[in-house]
């Protein structure tokens, strides 16, 4: 059967939620609040990337900096070759910003498909565009479920990994679900199936091992 295993970048490929660290230290007390209006679900994640932006008065150039100086999971580079191996497709999905996750991967030596939502620069400024936004939901920047269904759509099984609050609607659309830090709680919170891991390596040899066994969502 044809799979897809759909992966988040912060927190999970890089341990580094990177553009809220950047923000959060960078651009001050502003910041900190449009996030943990966003965790409390008063806010959307365009709105809380618009208000991160506007609170930040330093050159942009310096996020993509920050970004290539971030760690990447250890055991990444062993679930591409995995996944490779049995002819599993990898495709990461980002609610945060193509602007830092072109330096991370490039950085870190590695090639591979993404969707996220854009920062580009236009006359000198830094403007946020939003490809993937699923206007009918509204809660996510980029509506990472979206992805998941049109995978499935074309009859391919559909593995998801991550960790946190804009993974909790794709992992519920998956069939079957790595999950650590919030996104563990929702799913356990919420009766979804899913295997708690603690990096990628963890993920890698469960799939290389034991795939058949892994619990399902359906």
């Amino acid at each position: 059967m044809a799979t897809t295993l759909f992966i988040d970048f912060d927190g999970t490929i890089s341990p580094v939620d990177i553009s809220n660290t950047f923000f959060r230290k960078f651009a001050g007390e502003d910041a900190q609040k449009a996030v943990e209006e966003w965790k409390q679900g008063r806010i959307s994640s365009v709105e809380c990337l618009k208000r991160e932006l506007e609170a930040y008065k330093g050159d942009i150039s310096e996020l993509a900096r920050y970004a290539s100086e971030q760690p990447i999971d250890p055991g990444f580079g062993l679930l591409l070759g995995e996944c490779r191996k049995l002819g599993i497709e990898v495709v990461v999905v980002s609610d945060g910003l193509d602007f830092y996750i072109n330096p991370f991967f490039e950085r870190h030596g590695f090639k591979i498909s993404f969707y996220a939502n854009k920062l580009e620069i236009d006359d000198g400024k830094p403007v946020l565009r939003f490809p993937h936004y699923n206007e009918a939901c509204g809660k996510c920047a980029n509506c990472k479920s979206s992805h998941v269904e049109r995978e499935k759509g074309k009859g391919k099984r559909i593995i998801y990994v991550g960790d946190g609050l804009s993974d909790k609607c794709a992992a519920s659309k998956a069939d079957v679900v790595f999950a650590k830090g919030d996104l563990q709680t929702y799913c356990a919170a919420n009766g979804i199936p899913f295997e708690e891991f603690s990096n990628l390596e963890d993920v890698a040899i469960r799939i290389r091992t034991d795939l058949a066994s892994l619990p399902r969502t359906s």
